[in-house]
């Protein structure tokens, strides 16, 4: 039995890459949220409802868990957080007194949209010298193969 694996060169593996794309794009991205006074996952919430507000829908507090794939306590517990910093409000609905609907305050709107330019900024700039448009289709195509893969689990 031979003692040394061969492991090969790291760069030559997928995963590797992706992990090591994604930790520097990670890094960039909580430094600009660092700015801001936000977390990933505020960020997250604050985007859900932003989109969700701009379709004339109400954002109730599982719709949002849903949307972002955060956890329902985690969720309430964010939003408890994003109001006392004045950055939503929540309130019943009117038609199903258990669901509370959340909105983003003026505040919170412009915080979202200056976080968020700010990142896509940052994001233009790292993906200057590459072809966006290839590595958004094959990225697209491997959330694809992902989906189809999660569906046979």
């Amino acid at each position: 039995m031979e003692g040394n694996c061969k492991l090969g060169n790291p760069n030559e593996d997928i995963g590797y890459l992706i992990w090591r794309v994604f930790k520097y794009w990670q890094k960039g991205k909580l430094k600009i949220l660092d700015e801001f006074g936000l977390t990933s996952s505020q960020l997250e919430l604050l985007g859900a409802i932003y989109h969700i507000s701009r379709l004339k829908t109400e954002a109730t507090q599982i719709i949002l868990s849903q949307e972002t794939e955060i956890d329902p306590m985690t969720t309430s517990t964010i939003l408890r957080n994003l109001e006392k910093k004045g950055l939503i409000s929540r309130r019943e609905s009117a038609t199903d007194t258990r669901a509370r609907i959340v909105e983003l305050t003026r505040a919170g709107t412009e915080l979202f949209e200056k976080a968020i330019a700010k990142l896509k900024a940052g994001q233009k700039r790292l993906f200057q010298n590459i072809d966006a448009e290839t590595l958004k289709n094959q990225l697209r195509m491997l959330l694809q193969e992902m989906d189809r893969l999660d569906k046979t689990i």
